[in-house]
């Protein structure tokens, strides 16, 4: 299974998608593009709920 982050998903006017097939991979991938181009820092917590919140629906 193929997971993605998208900036627009979280509010961020830009086009950058992390995607991958490793769920820890296209965390720290989304986590940190949006520390180095967006100046926001999210904790690894965090992180994983966002990732959850979208993967995990019922």
């Amino acid at each position: 299974m193929t997971f993605e982050l998208a900036c627009r998903d979280y509010g961020y006017d830009c086009d950058f998608v992390a995607r991958g097939e490793d769920s820890e991979y296209v965390m720290r991938e989304f986590g940190k593009h949006v520390d180095e181009e967006h100046g926001l820092w999210y904790s690894d917590e965090s992180l994983k709920q966002i990732f959850q919140n979208k993967y995990n629906k019922k």
